[in-house]
């Protein structure tokens, strides 16, 4: 398959679009779930990517954000592939597809995940009280998740010498530490303002 892919550079970014198409879906998808339970709220935006924070806040079912990311990442997808070409490796274009999609791969089990739970509360009760997460705690737990892939992504690279799941490794790694930054600024902040606010 990563063979074919290299080779077959459209194979990729129709791959790629359908699973950039489908992350935006999810996300209203679980957007809408979570406004309609009573049970869980949650600290600022239900995204966590801050570009697209106001297009999901709003529910909206198409984003012009979405659209040009979706459209520039195509661009360079063509463009990595030509370079690659040029250099005579086309393997190299294996580690980039595999930075785009494995990522969408990371992001589309939590999706699958909230979207469950939030199911399961809304029909089934599985849920008394109120559950409020800080943001913080979000970034945090985001941060965790990337980091147990990246590691499951490297070992399978080392496994297979995959410049594929290479790729997929070092994006979800990048996506890790990206979110335990915010992660460590977020929780200062908080403390800070307790510290500020306690008598």
């Amino acid at each position: 398959m990563e063979s074919l892919l290299v080779q077959n550079p459209w194979l990729g970014m129709v791959l790629w679009t359908l699973i950039y198409i489908s992350d935006y879906v999810m996300t209203i998808a679980s957007a809408r779930k979570y406004r309609s339970n009573p049970h869980i709220s949650i600290e600022g935006s239900y995204e966590l990517t801050p570009q697209f924070e106001k297009d999901v806040d709003a529910l909206r079912p198409v984003s012009k954000r979405h659209i040009l990311m979706l459209v520039l990442t195509n661009l360079l997808l063509i463009v990595f592939w030509l370079l690659f070409s040029l250099l005579d490796y086309r393997k190299g274009f294996a580690f980039v597809l595999g930075m785009l999609l494995l990522l969408e791969v990371g992001v589309h089990l939590r999706h699958f995940r909230t979207y469950h739970m939030l199911s399961l509360h809304e029909a089934r009760g599985g849920l008394d009280g109120t559950l409020h997460y800080r943001r913080w705690l979000l970034f945090n737990v985001s941060a965790f998740e990337f980091f147990c892939l990246a590691m499951l992504f490297l070992l399978t690279a080392l496994l297979t010498c995959s410049l594929f799941f290479a790729g997929g490794a070092l994006a979800c790694q990048s996506l890790a530490i990206n979110h335990y930054r915010k992660y460590r600024a977020l929780y200062s902040q908080a403390l800070h303002t307790e510290e500020t606010q306690d008598p």
